[in-house]
């Protein structure tokens, strides 16, 4: 099962790579460096998914703020990160 998982998360990192953002690790949180077209790749990426479940306005900022919070943040990314993953299982038909 931790082998299948180790796949799973290694077909993640990969898809990633092909959408052209910067992996995330949720255990690992801070390893991120990103440049411009990375992270407005990943802002297209986090509005079409948060779409996708419905909840664009849960994830969107709050009024007067000019920044997500790091708690948001975090969130995005882990949403985009359970879509990607969700996808790579179907693709592989790995569950």
């Amino acid at each position: 099962m931790n082998k299948n998982n180790e796949v799973i998360e290694g077909l993640v990192v990969l898809e990633y790579l092909n959408i052209g953002i910067m992996p995330f690790y949720p255990g690992q949180p801070g390893i991120t460096t990103a440049d411009r077209k990375t992270k407005r790749k990943f802002r297209k990426m986090w509005r079409k998914v948060a779409t996708l479940y419905n909840s664009i306005e849960y994830y969107s900022l709050l009024e007067g703020k000019k920044y997500p919070s790091k708690s948001k943040m975090y969130k995005r990314k882990m949403i985009v990160h359970t879509y990607i993953t969700t996808q790579v299982k179907k693709k592989y038909g790995l569950y």
